[in-house]
């Protein structure tokens, strides 16, 4: 467990970083790994959308700042409920959600386009020195690359030793953290490290 947030100790300031988050398959992936078990209750969980803790928004860092955290999900319906969950994810914290509208039976590569296009072209423009990718498909891998070939710095949250985890994603993470401290430990454990 890292004493800083899920971030690299070695971090000095000031660091910039952005979250970009693959949530439709981090909700699969948590839903898989509760089996029949509740989410515990400072999880924000809706099956197959999105799982999310206030404990994720690493409110303070003292050699950090979290410019934005990016959500990537899509969602069956019509918009109403997308805009339903954009607000539900705004309201745990989320300032930039990214919800696509998703056909019945049918997967959607909006998402992992959308967060590709994103983060190397905030990488390009320079707009952070972190991205924290909360992901865990080997699809992503030349985007790490490609990311640090900009000349900034990868981290990777994920559930570790899960199936859905590439371990060529991980080796190609500058870090990698595993969260599914703060996503599946009840909230007194959480606390112990972070107090708000």
């Amino acid at each position: 467990m890292s004493s800083s947030h899920f971030l690299p100790d070695s971090l000095r300031g000031p660091t910039r970083a952005m979250v970009f988050v693959d949530g439709e398959n981090l909700a699969i992936r948590y839903k898989a790994g509760l089996a029949d078990a509740p989410p515990e209750k400072h999880v924000d969980f809706l099956q197959d959308v999105y799982v999310w803790s206030h404990f994720a928004n690493i409110p303070y860092h003292v050699h950090c700042d979290v410019i934005r955290k990016y959500y990537y999900t899509a969602v069956q319906g019509d918009d109403p409920k997308i805009e339903d969950v954009e607000t539900q994810l705004k309201n745990i914290g989320i300032e930039a959600p990214r919800v696509f509208k998703k056909k019945k039976g049918r997967p959607t590569k909006r998402v992992d386009i959308t967060i590709a296009t994103e983060m190397l072209t905030h990488a390009h423009r320079g707009n952070y020195d972190i991205a924290i990718l909360v992901a865990g498909d080997e699809d992503y891998v030349p985007l790490v690359k490609a990311v640090q070939d900009e000349g900034r710095r990868v981290v990777l949250w994920f559930f570790e030793g899960d199936p859905g985890l590439s371990k060529k994603l991980e080796m190609a993470a500058d870090y990698f953290f595993d969260i599914s401290y703060f996503l599946c430990e009840p909230a007194e454990n959480v606390r112990i490290y972070y107090p708000w």
